[in-house]
């Protein structure tokens, strides 16, 4: 099989989507090889969030907040994540990229 340029080209800036942490909240998704500071996201109770968390960046970790400083911790994962709110989340971070 023959690869040509832009074949190569097109998997070169897929390349850091695809290996990016990803996290949707009610207000929106986040991605990035890095870390992320405090971010407020209010999402009430019943509401469902999901983290993805490539296996070779296993290392970051999302913390989610009940208060909008990043205080208060109610959920924390390095692992894939799927949940369902039980109490109401207002901030969320990645650390340790």
């Amino acid at each position: 099989m023959k690869v040509t340029g832009p074949a190569i080209a097109t998997l070169i800036t897929l390349l850091p989507m695809a290996n990016a942490w990803i996290f949707q909240t009610c207000a929106g998704r986040a991605d990035s090889t890095e870390n992320r500071g405090c971010s407020q996201a209010a999402c009430g109770t019943g509401t469902t969030i999901d983290w993805s968390n490539p296996t070779w960046i296993k290392y970051c970790v999302l913390r989610i907040y009940k208060n909008s400083d990043c205080t208060g911790q109610i959920g924390i994962s390095t692992e894939d994540w799927q949940h369902t709110l039980t109490q109401p989340m207002a901030a969320w971070d990645v650390q340790g990229c």
